[in-house]
């Protein structure tokens, strides 16, 4: 109930938080008032009708006045125009006191005390600048007041003075404290609340300043750690390379002496065997060179015929398979020589060759003599694309591996050194300018090329 009649009554409207501190010790002062102004109405109605005071209806006719004007003062306040309610309440104040001395005289306490209240008002209400501009205009209305009184302008009623104290006056210096004491009460605690909100939004700022800085020094070390990783990979990236150079040099020469040896079988006796014999060493010498051609950084990019290189993977790896009990199967498409590629065959040569030797090793664990040992390649157009496919039926690869499958040094093998899918999707990407992905739809694994079409 409380927190409503707040809200309907007394709750500020204003944004700026001073602002709202001065409008709330408004409100709290019309509202008050007014609440106090109306209770005084039916006693002196009472005092009346009753007691037959002949003061009564007098003070009804003012009180009503007074009623009606800060009622007014308080509509205003309520629909935002909160500053225009406070000048005129201060100016309501400054009239009543200077009615009071202008009628008993500059030393009459109530006035004095009013004018107190104007001046507490003006710097509350206001602002800090009104108060001393409230107290030039009250010293300046004494001043006037006695200079007409001395001059004999001013006839103010001076009995008062020889008069014994009453009641009324006892009460009239009672409320006009309590009016002060209200004011500087009502500002002070809500600056104290204000101080108070900004204690614990400092405090606030100080705990996530310190969260901050935390979590900086958690995230710096986890930059350094992740940086240190990197270094780790480069390394171990070059520790490749020159092994692979290495090995490409070793196996040259082994090449070269085995083509002398060939060629000294041959003179004996040519067979057909010695002749494929001879050519997949060519092939593989041919490889070795483009290889390292490639690690000195020569390319020679040209059109060629994408099927071809495919086919020639395909047999080349039929060995392979036939050892692993797996059916290689090739489709090539009905049209070959539409289906070209821009780039360096040997490029595709080793993603296809990566792709296949693992499709081909997806069966290396046991399995029953009827179940599905194919691994099946095909090469199709679609729109000005070519689309190259890698199917097996072996044991798959988890959902949660597939994230990791073309990270470098990550492998589902435990004999894998976890490089091949991370090199074969740089060649799509990097030196095709296509994409290497996992077919995620398909229920078993299926491998996705998809290479430009060259024009």
């Amino acid at each position: 109930m409380l927190p409503k009649l707040y809200k309907l009554f007394i709750a500020p409207k204003q944004r700026n938080e001073d602002e709202r501190n001065r409008e709330m010790v408004l409100n709290v002062l019309l509202a008050s008032t007014v609440f106090a102004v109306s209770l005084s109405l039916p006693v002196l109605a009472y005092n009346y009708l009753f007691l037959h005071k002949d003061f009564a209806p007098e003070r009804m006719f003012w009180n009503g006045i007074i009623l009606g004007l800060v009622s007014t003062l308080y509509a205003l306040s309520r629909k935002g125009k909160y500053r225009v309610a406070a000048f005129l309440l201060v100016s309501i104040y400054f009239l009543i006191g200077s009615v009071v001395v202008l009628t008993w005289g500059v030393t009459t306490p109530i006035a004095l005390l009013l004018y107190g209240v104007v001046i507490v008002l003006a710097g509350i209400l206001l602002g800090p600048l009104y108060s001393p501009y409230a107290a030039g205009l009250v010293i300046a209305s004494l001043f006037g007041a006695f200079f007409g009184h001395a001059q004999g302008v001013l006839h103010p009623d001076l009995s008062w003075t020889v008069a014994q104290p009453e009641i009324g006056d006892v009460i009239a210096f009672s409320i006009i404290f309590c009016l002060i004491a209200m004011v500087s009460w009502l500002f002070n605690h809500q600056m104290a609340r204000s101080l108070r909100r900004a204690a614990h939004a400092e405090a606030a700022l100080t705990k996530q300043k310190n969260l901050l800085e935390t979590t900086v020094k958690e995230r710096t070390h986890e930059l350094q750690a992740t940086q240190l990783e990197k270094i780790q990979q480069m390394y171990r990236f070059a520790e490749l390379g020159q092994l692979s150079t290495a090995l490409l040099h070793d196996l040259a020469n082994h090449l070269t002496s085995l083509t002398i040896d060939i060629e000294g079988l041959e003179g004996q006796g040519r067979s057909r065997v010695m002749s494929r014999v001879k050519r997949s060493i060519h092939y593989i010498d041919d490889m070795v060179v483009r290889v390292r051609d490639q690690l000195h950084g020569r390319t020679n990019s040209r059109t060629f015929n994408v099927p071809e290189e495919v086919s020639a993977v395909a047999n080349m790896l039929q060995h392979k398979a036939q050892i692993a009990r797996v059916t290689l199967i090739w489709h090539p498409p009905e049209d070959k020589k539409l289906l070209r590629c821009r780039g360096e065959p040997i490029r595709l040569r080793q993603l296809m060759a990566n792709l296949i030797s693992n499709a081909i090793d997806a069966y290396y664990e046991p399995r029953p003599d009827d179940d599905k040992r194919e691994v099946v390649v095909t090469v199709s157009r679609q729109g000005h694309n070519l689309i190259i496919t890698v199917s097996d039926w072996g044991r798959g690869i988890p959902p949660r591996e597939r994230a990791k499958l073309f990270e470098p040094f990550f492998s589902t093998k435990q004999t894998g050194m976890g490089m091949g899918l991370y090199i074969a999707k740089q060649v799509a990407e990097e030196h095709f300018l296509g994409t290497l992905k996992i077919d995620t739809s398909s229920p078993h694994t299926v491998f996705v090329v998809t290479l430009p079409q060259a024009s």
